[in-house]
């Protein structure tokens, strides 16, 4: 069963390689960009560029997930696995990871190609590489849950990132007051352990609310 869903997602995404190749480009485009406008001042360059590459990962993720159920929810599967005997949270878990895999992942490979370009330490690098590991899986299933509660509306593209884009702020914080404080010599573990907190709260509770949020968006 995991091989089929993930052989089933696989095609998806690869099905229209956009999906996987715009975060990226877009990602390269705004590191490319930075440098020209702002000059060749390094200290300013290492100071933003953790906040470039969280930028492009809530972009990465209001793209990724803003029609994320409009194929199956129109092809009829998405009602076809909710009434179905299988688990469908499982399903709905398994579709959260694959999201992320295809779409912030590809980006996470490429930090420590960008660390060395703008001449960021591996301190500074490793902090960066692990907030966005532990972050961004939240910001793909908050995203989603947007994606499943504005379902069938015809303005959704417009709700989703209204809705969501708040619930992105906690991660936020405390992932940019953890790359601040490794910078300043400053303990950063409390960050982290409040991000893996959030992330053990919402990745295995996300399945659930999702099944019930598209419940009600198909019976509605």
């Amino acid at each position: 069963m995991i091989k089929t869903l993930f052989y089933k997602e696989f095609q998806n995404y690869f099905r229209n390689l956009s999906s996987i190749f715009l975060p990226l480009i877009f990602f390269f485009l705004i590191i490319s960009i930075f440098p020209l406008l702002i000059g060749p001042d390094k200290v300013l360059l290492n100071k933003i560029v953790p906040g470039i590459v969280w930028i492009t990962i809530i972009f990465t993720t209001l793209l990724s997930s803003n029609n994320f159920f409009k194929d199956d929810y129109n092809n009829g599967y998405l009602e076809t696995f909710l009434t179905s005997d299988s688990s469908v949270e499982f399903i709905l878990f398994l579709k959260i990871i694959s999201c992320w895999l295809f779409t912030c992942f590809p980006i996470i490979i490429f930090i420590p190609l960008v660390s060395i370009f703008f001449n960021i330490s591996m301190k500074d690098s490793f902090i960066i590489i692990s907030t966005l590991v532990i972050g961004s899986p939240v910001l793909i299933s908050i995203g989603i849950f947007g994606s499943a509660l504005t379902l069938g509306l015809a303005k959704n593209s417009i709700l989703v990132p209204i809705i969501i884009l708040p619930f992105f702020i906690p991660i936020l914080i405390f992932s940019a007051s953890a790359i601040e404080s490794v910078s300043s010599g400053t303990p950063y573990e409390m960050q982290i352990y409040i991000l893996l907190a959030l992330l053990v709260f919402v990745l295995p509770t996300m399945p659930y609310l999702l099944k019930y949020t598209l419940s009600l968006s198909i019976n509605n």
